[in-house]
């Protein structure tokens, strides 16, 4: 109950800054724990399903569409996913689909580290603003109170130093994940990428694909 009641003082001597800085950190910690749960989910559906994904592409190259389109379809996996939409509209535009499909998945990936992205460049701008109404704080104080008697500043000075240090903690603790999520999307669109690839080549091995059922 103390430590609460410490955070609450150190939150109210950081004055009205320090209430975006708290947004920014809640929708930081948001978008990360959000993101950690879904990467952690695609890469365990595409490792769990991998040999579905080779027995889909076997199929293809052998020109069993129709059993490579149902394997697909039964693989809850995202790879395999892409592969059975460019199977099922095939006649309508094989490559488009792949590719097209393949872009809303990496899309899918990406979603939320834009927003990531700008709290980790708005939250130290918003410890700045802190540090500045701090200061012109404290030399109002002075003006009021006199040298004298600089009590008074003590509080725009806190104000300047607290704002500062939260808006490097938020920064600093919303970096980490978003870099890991930035490797992590460039493994996973290589992945995807190459997954197509192999898929498209084995598609174009039979040639034409007859019509769909």
């Amino acid at each position: 109950m103390e430590t609460l009641d410490k955070a609450f003082e150190f939150f109210r001597l950081g004055g009205p800054v320090m209430w975006p800085i708290l947004l920014c950190s809640i929708m930081g910690l948001s978008v990360a724990f959000e993101r950690l749960i879904m990467f952690w989910k695609y890469n365990f559906a595409n490792r769990y399903f991998r040999g579905k994904q080779a027995d889909v592409i076997a199929l293809t190259r052998k020109g069993e569409y129709g059993e490579a389109l149902r394997v697909a379809r039964k693989a809850e996996s995202p790879i395999c996913h892409v592969l059975a939409e460019a199977l099922e509209n095939r006649e309508a535009g094989f490559k488009e689909t792949l590719e097209a499909t393949s872009q809303q998945t990496i899309d899918k990936l990406r979603r939320g580290l834009s927003l990531l992205d700008t709290v980790i460049t708005a939250a130290p701008m918003l410890g700045i603003l802190g540090t500045v109404t701090g200061i012109i704080n404290t030399f109002n104080a002075l003006n009021a109170a006199g040298m004298e008697n600089p009590t008074e500043a003590t509080a725009g000075i806190s104000e300047a130093l607290i704002t500062t240090a939260a808006g490097l903690i938020v920064a600093i603790a919303c970096l980490f994940p978003f870099n890991f999520f930035v490797a992590q999307l460039k493994r996973r669109t290589y992945e995807l990428e190459q997954a197509a690839h192999h898929f498209e080549i084995a598609y174009n091995t039979k040639g034409e694909a007859p019509p769909c059922a």
